[in-house]
């Protein structure tokens, strides 16, 4: 195992200078330890990623698929979800960088959002209190006054932003 330790800090070294050492003057980074360099790495290349595939997905929305027939209602400018989910993506990486975590916690957490994710915009409103669900959820895109919570109503109902899908019609009008 201690002969691959000097392979290993190599291959992650010229992988650093290729990021790093393109964006960054030396004297920035270089000082830093190995550990706290690999993370700086990390956290600009994952939000370099973010924002290339951004890119990429607004070109192919806007340009080559000019044509593309999206249901009525449905809330997708790409540019405008990349933007909005911009803090989100700067923030996450922020947080690995200063508290790393397991990788498989990672993924377990990744697929957790991508499930609730799922559940605010497949139009089942399934009445799980206090879980910020799709009832809740179909409100913020139709208002933008209401229901800005991320996973609970809770912040909403103390800020007095809440608005429930089968009692609050008058605040909709």
């Amino acid at each position: 195992m201690e002969e691959y330790l000097p392979l290993f800090v190599e291959e992650a070294d010229f992988y650093k200078g290729i990021l790093l050492g393109n964006l960054l003057p030396g004297n920035l980074w270089k000082p830093l330890p190995h550990m706290l360099q690999s993370r700086l790495r990390n956290y600009i290349g994952g939000i370099l990623l973010y924002f290339l595939s951004a890119a990429f997905w607004s070109f192919y929305i806007h340009y080559w698929k000019r044509h593309l027939y999206f249901p009525p209602g449905m809330a997708l400018n790409p540019l405008d979800g990349i933007l909005q989910a911009a803090p989100h993506v700067m923030t996450h990486k922020a947080a690995l960088f200063i508290v790393p975590n397991h990788f498989m916690t990672h993924l377990v957490l990744l697929f957790c959002d991508g499930v609730w994710r799922t559940n605010i915009h497949d139009c089942i409103h399934g009445k799980v209190w206090p879980i910020m669900g799709a009832g809740y959820h179909s409100i913020y895109h139709t208002t933008y006054r209401h229901n800005y919570g991320h996973y609970t109503i809770w912040m909403d109902w103390m800020f007095g932003t809440l608005c429930h899908p089968e009692v609050d019609s008058k605040k909709l009008a």
